[in-house]
């Protein structure tokens, strides 16, 4: 089913989205738009949920999954014992394009959770996909909704008809600002380590935690 918001607003969106709720919160996947690219959603609870998301995507189950919240209660709500490094960084970057690793509980489906059982999280700018998070319970899985390897589409007409077909629910609220992904960093550690550069420069990370008195 085919979803579009026209004229998006943020803050009537969420009026838009109820069918692309339903559907995540009875094990769907649905498409939807973020502060970067379009992505795949799904309840990142649900390990038949995700394990579909690989298929579409055609990825390996070497290569989890991140997750959208929708706010930093809700990460308070499921992840405890945070590091100072983390906690400096939420407190900087959120919300934004960085996603930090945290030591992941178990009712995470063990898609999203990689060898150590981490997951990666972010608190995005406001976007359909952070109003959808919050429409059921707080947490979406967010990959890219692409083949794995394939360019990330801004708008649903770069997504290949092989991919929409397969999901549940797209919904097109235009296109997507793009430009980089976001940024990745490893906090579950007493040290920290970029994984991926994005949106958020190595810099800016340095600086704030500079500013925290943090090496």
């Amino acid at each position: 089913m085919l979803i579009t918001i026209s004229d998006y607003d943020p803050k009537t969106a969420s009026l838009d989205l109820g069918i692309a709720a339903e559907a995540i919160m009875h094990g769907g996947t649905v498409i939807v738009g973020t502060e970067t690219f379009y992505a795949i959603a799904a309840n990142p609870f649900m390990d038949e949920a995700v394990e579909k998301i690989f298929s579409i995507k055609k990825r390996t189950f070497q290569n989890p999954l991140a997750l959208i919240a929708s706010d930093k209660k809700v990460v308070n709500s499921r992840i405890s014992g945070f590091s100072k490094i983390a906690e400096t960084l939420m407190k900087n970057f959120w919300p934004g394009s960085l996603t930090i690793l945290f030591d992941g509980q178990v009712d995470f489906s063990k898609y999203v959770r990689n060898a150590s059982g981490d997951i990666g999280v972010r608190v995005p700018p406001l976007c359909p996909a952070r109003l959808l998070a919050e429409m059921v319970g707080g947490w979406i899985t967010a990959t890219s909704a692409n083949l794995s390897g394939d360019p990330t589409p801004k708008s649903v007409t770069d997504i290949p008809p092989e991919i929409i077909h397969s999901v549940d629910v797209v919904v097109d609220s235009g296109p997507c600002p793009g430009g980089l992904p976001s940024t990745v960093v490893d906090a579950t550690h007493p040290g920290w380590k970029v994984l991926r550069i994005g949106r958020v420069s190595k810099e800016s990370i340095f600086e704030a935690l500079r500013e925290s008195e943090i090496n």
